[in-house]
């Protein structure tokens, strides 16, 4: 992958770009950025780098064998880790050698998956992918042998925190002090959740979170109209890969904003026996309309959640969506959103997603999921007793 390739983040090429003219490049690096930004392609486009035998001053040749063979994926000095399971064709021990090939078909595709797109790619979605300390003793001894064909080798751990203790404790010693010529790069979402004995070997380089505007012209460059592109970028905070996968299926923001004004409506309702059966004629409607775009309506509706909340403190300039029609105003829905019942909002929107993604089934997930939000719309907020 070539640096040019990637959006933005222009500042975090050139230092990385600099570690290399200068010949300061640290043996173990920390990609870390949030889910669906570009850490692991700037890791990809960083090995591409430090292998290529004809370097230009802002980037590789794309043309040398070693160029040829990074963008394939299949370079031999460049060694892949990640969270890995069993499946019906590898029943014990798993690693990740077993599933190069369905890796290097999904990086070929898109290099801002998430790891639950990786585990459906290869349909354990409904496991738990770990990197194993079986995976461990393979990298140790992979990194044992000479470079096959540069000067350097490259071990690209992506998704460090599913490393068990076992395999980090094992890595410790050949992470702090590698073979000659041996890099590790680390990409991870989450630094709380990796060992610390891990973090603390390797140097931090921080990938900033795509704006709004960088997500919008990255969907334009794919061919998303623009106001599709600008509804899709107030969903998704920066997440190229949620962007993608919403530039598919995503319907109008009108079609978003009629049915969540609707929800509303009969949440506040729902509470009555008597208007229980529409809300129940509700959640068999969205059981219908398609996986992704209940997540894009989930989406939606944590969005303007989190615009009612700053509606309600006075903080207007910071609000994103546009809702309304049907008597509709954000003036008179946002004092129900208050610090005592936000974030439980959101907390159940963020769960029916994720209970979505994971082929819940829609109209009993629908229906749980208003009636939580129901009560919470109704909780007060409590005084503050100075």
């Amino acid at each position: 992958m070539l640096f040019k390739e990637l959006l933005g983040q222009e500042k975090v090429k050139e230092l990385l770009l600099q570690s290399v003219r200068e010949e300061r490049v640290p043996h173990a690096q920390l990609f870390l950025g949030s889910k669906g930004s570009s850490n692991l392609a700037l890791a990809l486009a960083f090995a591409q780098y430090v292998g290529c035998t004809n370097k230009q001053e802002e980037d590789s040749c794309g043309e040398c064998p070693s160029c040829v063979k990074h963008k394939k994926f299949s370079h031999p000095d460049l060694h892949f880790v990640f969270p890995v399971a069993t499946t019906a064709s590898v029943k014990t021990k798993p690693i990740s050698k077993n599933f190069l090939t369905e890796w290097r078909a999904l990086l070929d595709d898109n290099a801002y998956f998430s790891l639950f797109d990786w585990l459906k790619h290869i349909g354990v979605e409904n496991k738990q992918g770990i990197i194993s300390v079986e995976e461990s003793a393979h990298i140790m001894k992979d990194l044992s042998l000479k470079p096959y064909e540069c000067d350097t080798k490259i071990m690209l751990i992506w998704m460090p925190e599913k490393m068990n203790v076992q395999a980090a404790n094992k890595l410790l010693k050949i992470i702090e002090e590698p073979p000659h010529k041996t890099l590790f790069l680390l990409v991870a979402e989450s630094a709380e959740n990796m060992l610390a004995t891990v973090l603390s070997r390797t140097q931090l380089l921080k990938v900033p979170r795509y704006s709004d505007e960088e997500v919008i012209s990255y969907l334009m460059s794919r061919g998303i109209e623009h106001s599709k592109a600008q509804m899709i970028s107030a969903l998704v905070e920066g997440n190229i890969n949620e962007a993608l996968q919403l530039a598919g299926y995503a319907e109008d923001a009108e079609e978003n904003s009629l049915r969540f004004v609707q929800w509303m409506r009969l949440c506040f309702s729902a509470l009555q026996v008597k208007d229980i059966d529409k809300l129940v004629q509700w959640s068999e409607k969205m059981a219908k309309v398609g996986r992704e775009n209940q997540k894009s309506f989930l989406l939606y509706a944590s969005n303007v959640m989190r615009d009612a909340l700053l509606k309600n403190y006075g903080v207007d300039a910071m609000m994103k969506m546009n809702v309304g029609g049907q008597n509709f105003t954000m003036e008179k829905f946002a004092p129900f959103i208050h610090a005592d019942n936000c974030m439980e909002i959101v907390e159940e929107l963020n769960m029916a997603q994720r209970h979505i993604e994971r082929n819940a089934n829609p109209k009993i997930l629908f229906l749980d999921t208003s009636f939580k939000i129901a009560r919470l719309l109704h909780k007060k907020l409590k005084q503050v007793i100075a």
